[in-house]
């Protein structure tokens, strides 16, 4: 018979959550994402609106020149596995 804890630890190890990491040159940023901000976009695909994410986590689109950002992802965790959703490079000046 499986515990109370051990039904929890296994159920919670399930459980997926997501984050962006702003790569920069000299930094990376890891931004917190509610999981209800996530969403299925017109593709099909899970997506989260990354203005949303900066303003949650005390963030703007200026602060992304700061960090000189070269690279953002958004990222799925479930349990310990961490996937690549999306990788966006960042060319251009913002």
């Amino acid at each position: 018979m499986i515990s109370e804890e051990q039904q929890y630890t296994s159920d919670n190890s399930q459980q997926k959550h997501y984050f962006y990491v702003i790569i920069g040159q000299h930094e990376t940023v890891r931004l917190n994402v509610d999981n209800r901000d996530v969403i299925v976009n017109a593709d099909g695909i899970l997506d989260c609106p990354f203005d949303t994410v900066l303003r949650k986590n005390q963030y703007t689109f200026e602060d992304l020149n700061t960090f000189l950002a070269r690279e953002i992802q958004f990222i799925e965790v479930t349990g310990d596995k961490e996937e690549i959703l999306q990788s966006i490079p960042l060319d251009m000046n913002l």
